[in-house]
């Protein structure tokens, strides 16, 4: 069987993409500062993908395979300390990204938690108020807080997209903006500790 000419340029181009992660993953891996290092770790992720992709393009159009595995790959944790930090003022950032898979099920999810909040009201009132993703979302924070909007996600109809969390040492000032402007402090030179979960969709190859 002959390989039609441009799909031997999708099998070409994965190649080069998989040789490039070789050679990240292993100029990351001699510059490694320690056990858990990210930089390690985003590259590892890297080539576990381009790998996983030209595995399966080669079957796809050779019926050919390689001799690698690729079991199911939970989160990757991405992590951070600086040991030496002694803040006097430290400053807990937190962002969770999500995908609305099911805006329907958010929407459900919403009402519930509305009824939660107001279990006098009646149906009609939880449907009227919560009538977009947004109050939806702000009807579930308020009921169940951040963790507890996540530990729901999945049933809301939201796919989880990784999250990070950082905790920063904070400068005099920094603490009036508590309100008006609260990312604003973020800056990595004054971590204390990171942590990034950084989920993969199949299709997606960073």
């Amino acid at each position: 069987m002959t390989t039609p000419p441009h799909d031997i340029e999708r099998l070409q181009s994965a190649l080069d993409d998989l040789t490039d992660a070789l050679e990240a993953h292993l100029q990351a891996s001699l510059a490694r500062t320690g056990e858990s290092d990210p930089a390690v770790q985003v590259a590892y992720s890297r080539l576990r993908n381009v790998a996983d992709r030209y595995d399966d393009l080669l079957f796809e159009l050779t019926d050919e395979v390689t001799p690698w595995e690729f079991p199911e790959e939970p989160p990757t944790d991405l992590e951070f300390e600086d040991p030496s930090s002694e803040p006097g003022l430290v400053g807990v950032l937190v962002r969770r990204d999500y995908e609305i898979d099911d805006t329907d099920a958010l929407l459900v999810s919403g009402r519930e938690a509305y009824g939660e909040l107001y279990p006098r009201d009646p149906e009609e009132s939880a449907v009227a108020d919560v009538s977009h993703p947004g109050r939806a979302l702000y009807q579930m924070l308020h009921a169940y807080g951040v963790d507890g909007l996540d530990e729901r996600a999945e049933d809301a109809g939201l796919r989880p997209r990784g999250g990070t969390v950082w905790v920063q040492a904070l400068v005099p000032g920094d603490e009036g903006t508590l309100t008006s402007d609260p990312f604003a402090v973020a800056d990595e030179e004054l971590l204390v500790y990171r942590v990034d979960e950084v989920i993969h969709t199949d299709d997606e190859v960073p």
